[in-house]
């Protein structure tokens, strides 16, 4: 006689518990230990209707679990920011254009004088100006929209990702603009790989070797500028990392200061990799040089000096909107709305403080 049963037989005068009319997990068990089935989902591709079809043998049944977290695309680093100065006067202004002083030469003194003259005063003249103006385009507006749909039904953050993906987007779109200016046809400042005279003559095997990087270095110094940085693509560190010449950033053996993406040094020089360097393909018009396409396939490094002052004068990022990433809901539309604005504009200053270097990539 189990619990149930022996319940029944009590008189109506008997005082029972509500408990006594549960069974216990245990006592459960025992009950239906012999009505158990053990279910096995097939793992083969069976016909059983309900069960399992031709694809998955489970469909129906099996169930599906999303990783929370999207693996992110490889994007590219975003390193030429180091190259330029950045000017945010015009940030939270009604200007749409900045003025920048520049001095255009050595400015000699007069300093003959008689005894008992008059000394003679020089005319500070050798201050110009560079103007940069914003345009229309120069205003970046873009964004992502979500319907709330998709993002109800994703086992993933889609506006946190729609987030990440216009900050990668701003990143890229200064680093290329930047990369782009330094290439202005103003530079003249330039080097070859092999014995080429300009991007049509390179052929394979025209590739960065330290050499070069002197010869650029010597590019800057003779216009009174001090290089400090190089811009090289992948394909050039490949070969650095097999000349013995290269100095490795583990073996600085001081406390200068590391910057973003920079790998080793040669002659003082900090080398810095991102893909973000000009690619050119064979046949491709060389930005700086447009009456010159490339002979092979490979990249346009950069070189870039400052003056004595350790001033980043090669450009200028002239700001007018600093990145802004912003997020509404939009009722009427039932949509997440996630906003990308920024306004700049990329401006060479001093041509003479950049060197380019052309190179093939093997």
């Amino acid at each position: 006689m189990d619990k149930f049963e022996a319940i029944r037989a009590m008189s109506h005068f008997t005082k029972v518990k509500l408990s006594d009319f549960y069974m216990t997990k245990k006592e459960w068990e025992m009950r239906n230990s012999n009505n158990r089935k053990i279910f096995k989902l097939a793992d083969t591709t069976t016909s059983t209707s309900g069960i399992a079809t031709s694809t998955p043998s489970t469909k129906g049944v099996q169930g599906i679990l999303w990783f929370k977290e999207i693996i992110q695309y490889a994007e590219d680093l975003r390193r030429f920011d180091q190259a330029v100065m950045h000017n945010e006067y015009m940030v939270n202004t009604g200007a749409h254009e900045v003025m920048i002083p520049r001095t255009t030469s050595h400015l000699s003194i007069n300093t003959s004088t008689s005894e008992g003259a008059s000394r003679t005063f020089t005319e500070l003249n050798n201050i110009s100006t560079v103007a940069v103006t914003l345009s229309a385009s120069d205003f970046k507006k873009g964004g992502i929209a979500i319907s709330k749909e998709a993002a109800k039904t994703s086992m993933v953050d889609l506006v946190a990702q729609a987030r990440y993906a216009i900050t990668q987007a701003m990143a890229r779109d200064l680093d290329v603009a930047i990369a782009t200016e330094l290439q202005d046809s103003s530079v003249t400042n330039r080097v070859y790989g092999g014995d080429a005279t300009n991007p049509s003559e390179l052929t394979a095997g025209d590739i960065l070797t330290t050499d070069l990087v002197a010869d650029a270095m010597y590019e800057l110094e003779k216009n009174n500028f001090v290089p400090k940085l190089l811009f090289i693509s992948p394909a050039q560190l490949k070969a650095f990392r097999k000349d013995s010449q290269f100095v490795n950033a583990a073996e600085y053996g001081s406390n200068d200061v590391v910057l973003k993406g920079e790998i080793g040094q040669y002659l003082g020089v900090k080398i810095i990799v991102t893909t973000n360097v000009p690619a050119y393909s064979a046949g491709a018009t060389d930005t700086n040089e447009s009456s010159h396409t490339w002979g092979a396939a490979g990249h346009c490094c950069i070189m870039v000096g400052t003056n004595h002052l350790e001033q980043l004068v090669a450009g200028v990022v002239a700001w007018k909107e600093k990145p802004t990433v912003d997020y509404e809901y939009n009722k009427l539309q039932a949509e997440h709305r996630i906003y990308y604005d920024q306004a700049f504009k990329v401006k060479i200053l001093e041509p003479k403080a950049v060197c380019l270097i052309k190179v093939t990539d093997s």
